[in-house]
């Protein structure tokens, strides 16, 4: 049986840093790998993703909504991961704080723009973040992405959603 799971991921930028965690050795889920500040939708949030967005960013940087700019869903994300159907809503925005709070999930770090993708990332946030910086952050639309593979590689299969009104 399939279940579903509905996380978030966040990406703050300050002027041309970002903030990435690296996530501690002792996690269960990609341990020492690089993200953007993540995690599950409770079920009283599972229809408002923005809301998971900022509630994870408090609780694992002490970044408040106060500090937080446009913020807004740029992806959504589908991956099949063995008995679960993941959907991931990425969330982009910006704050003038630089200032964090230390996190058990792992060490936050503002990292330059040409540092970004250097860093060692899943492959579902790797493939997000190099669309998005090849894109900009300009792009009022919403990205839906499913992740396949070719030769041996993942690769994201993007497609633009539009309003659609009846």
């Amino acid at each position: 049986m399939i279940k579903l799971k509905n996380i978030v991921t966040v990406f703050l930028k300050n002027n041309n840093d970002y903030l990435l965690m690296k996530r501690a050795d002792n996690r269960k889920i990609a341990p020492g790998f690089w993200n953007g500040i993540s995690g599950h939708m409770e079920p009283w949030e599972i229809n408002d993703p923005y809301r998971t967005c900022l509630r994870e960013v408090q609780e694992e940087s002490g970044i408040q909504e106060k500090d937080i700019k446009e913020l807004s869903l740029k992806y959504i994300i589908l991956r099949k991961s063995k008995d679960e159907m993941v959907v991931n809503y990425f969330h982009f925005g910006k704050t003038q704080r630089r200032e964090v709070s230390a996190s058990e999930e792992g060490t936050l770090h503002w990292v330059p723009e040409s540092e970004v993708l250097k860093r060692k990332h899943v492959d579902v946030i790797r493939l997000t973040l190099e669309h998005y910086l090849e894109t900009g952050d300009g792009a009022e639309d919403i990205m839906f992405g499913t992740v396949k593979e070719k030769d041996g590689q993942p690769f994201m299969e993007w497609l633009m959603l539009h309003d659609w009104q009846e």
